[in-house]
């Protein structure tokens, strides 16, 4: 029982390292599991020893103040987690606005008779982003013996987009149709109609947020100017 007790925590914090390395690869970060915990814990370690020999030198109560370092050390955990996925929200984001682009590049390249691991190499040196870094370790990979099916696969899993999911999914049917620079000429398109509305979706939240506080500008003098009349009756009937 022992043993298959350790087999399960051992397997478990293998998922954890695993999927901790797949979030940082979404990010863009490259440093293993081990580095982002390590550097994460010295974080919680020094805002711990901060904020305790701070609030203990306030003169706080020791209780009071290893719960408050307890709260900042906590506070430090949390926003290394949380800057991660925003940096993984951020990068996709700039996936989406460059897919678009480099697909019809590379349905262009291939209606004109390049092969696929050309026009990928193509659209590569000739954008400058997320998805160019990206087609240039798949141009590497083959050039090290990889299949380019292989390639695109690992970086659609290095991304962690579905947007490059379904793209991938296009280019790898180039073996099994003749026409399939027509259908990444059609995903390109697929894929402009679904940024152009994310960025309407944008545009929205943001005139929506613009909006509230102006309202509550414009109600805020209207309601002190119908108080204080108010206010003067009901001072009149007090005094009654």
């Amino acid at each position: 029982m022992p043993l298959a007790a350790l087999a399960q925590r051992i397997a478990t914090l293998a998922d954890a390292d695993a999927e901790l390395a797949a979030r940082l690869s979404h990010a863009g970060v490259s440093q293993s599991p081990f580095g982002f915990r390590v550097r994460q814990l010295g974080g919680v370690v020094a805002g711990l020893a901060a904020s305790g020999v701070a609030l203990t030198a306030a003169g706080v109560k020791p209780v009071l103040a290893l719960a408050g370092a307890f709260a900042v050390a906590a506070a430090v955990y949390g926003a290394c987690a949380h800057g991660l996925e925003r940096s993984i929200a951020s990068r996709r984001a700039q996936i989406v606005e460059e897919l678009p682009i480099v697909a019809e590049q590379i349905g262009m390249l291939l209606a004109s008779g390049m092969s696929l691991s050309s026009a990928l190499d193509a659209a590569a040196r000739r954008g400058h982003g997320i998805c160019a870094e990206g087609l240039e370790r798949v141009g590497a990979r083959v050039a090290g013996g990889t299949t380019v099916e292989v390639a695109l696969a690992e970086w659609a899993d290095d991304a962690g987009s579905a947007e490059i999911h379904r793209f991938v999914g296009v280019l790898t049917l180039h073996e099994d149709t003749t026409d399939v620079a027509a259908l990444v000429s059609d995903e390109a398109r697929t894929a402009r109609m679904e940024a152009h509305r994310r960025l309407i979706a944008h545009i929205e939240r943001r005139s929506e947020q613009v909006w509230i506080p102006v309202t509550v500008a414009a109600l805020v003098p209207g309601c002190v100017l119908l108080a204080i009349p108010f206010s003067d009756a009901l001072s009149g009937y007090a005094a009654l």
